[in-house]
């Protein structure tokens, strides 16, 4: 009797007819398009697939290798397999606006990550169930507070501003919030800025290394990244440069500017958990597939790492 009811059981369970934790219910399929491929997303994927773990979330990536045609048609693929739900970090916020409509036609939930979509630097979106990632405006703020820390009641300077790969959210946001600081002091003057495609440092430092090749006076070089930091400085140090102190800055923490911010090479940087945020956006997925509210826009911690405090930041790049 007892090996006929053990059949049973195991026969139910093939079936999907007894639930359990592991058995009869269906993993959702949570597909995440990233725009490219860089050292940043490479850290943000070990928190979206620790979070898809604790949830028993699928996880199906894709990347676009920084062409918006080509991940709009991967959304579209994604929408056309009925995914539960995807996951967008957007190679373009305006030529990726078609894939809000595809999902909303095909009633699949759209969630941004890291790039926003649209106009709104918080995410904000009609079709989008939530942005987790930072105010980019806020990001480019950050970057002119601290030009003026460094720059302190400097009636003039030149300033070079290395920016990320054109088009991007970012790139665009970041530079917008930069601009609305440094408009403050009408004496510092951008003298020379270049978009970097794919946020390669190999780009930012050739266009550092032509800057340089002018002549020109700078008193600091802001970048939208860290590696175009640990560039510019390299083209300094290169070049030999000692007309004057030059500031570097630049926005996220990498083990490759520990020495360069401890020997004052390069002065400040800012730092936010790229592996926690991946974190958070599939924990947002998750609990909105289990139909818990979330909210519109989840932003992680941002803090300005210098000389002061790097003994105390540990960085995931």
């Amino acid at each position: 009797m007892r090996k006929s009811v053990l059949v049973w059981l195991v026969g139910l369970l093939a079936l999907g007819l007894v639930w359990s934790p592991a058995f009869g219910q269906a993993k959702k399929k949570v597909a995440v398009c990233l725009p490219g491929t860089v050292e940043f997303f490479s850290v943000e994927k070990k928190g979206i697939d620790r979070a898809a773990q604790k949830y028993n979330i699928e996880v199906i990536y894709s990347d676009a290798e920084w062409d918006a045609g080509k991940q709009l048609a991967q959304v579209e693929n994604f929408v056309a397999r009925k995914v539960d739900l995807i996951m967008l970090c957007a190679s373009d916020p305006q030529a990726l606006m078609p894939a809000v409509a595809a999902c909303k036609k095909a009633n699949i939930p759209l969630i941004t990550f890291t790039n926003t979509l649209g106009p709104n630097p918080d995410g904000s979106l009609d079709g989008v169930v939530s942005y987790i990632g930072t105010n980019e405006i806020n990001m480019g703020k950050l970057l002119g507070q601290m030009a003026e820390k460094l720059l302190g009641n400097k009636a003039e300077a030149n300033i070079v501003l290395l920016e990320g790969a054109p088009g991007t959210a970012p790139q665009r946001l970041r530079t917008q919030g930069f601009k609305e600081v440094i408009a403050k002091h009408p004496k510092w003057q951008i003298v020379y800025n270049q978009a970097i495609e794919g946020w390669k440092k190999e780009g930012a430092l050739a266009a550092m290394e032509s800057f340089l090749q002018t002549g020109k006076k700078v008193d600091l070089v802001t970048t939208h990244w860290y590696s175009a930091a640990a560039a510019a400085s390299q083209a300094l140090q290169e070049a030999k440069y000692n007309k004057n102190k030059v500031f570097v800055t630049g926005l996220e923490f990498s083990k490759e500017l520990v020495p360069l911010i401890k020997s004052g090479k390069i002065d400040m940087t800012s730092n936010y958990s790229v592996e926690e945020t991946g974190f958070m956006a599939m924990e947002a997925a998750a609990k909105f597939l289990k139909g818990e509210k979330i909210p519109t826009f989840i932003e992680p911690k941002v803090i300005i790492v210098s000389k002061d405090n790097i003994d105390q930041v540990k960085p995931e790049l």
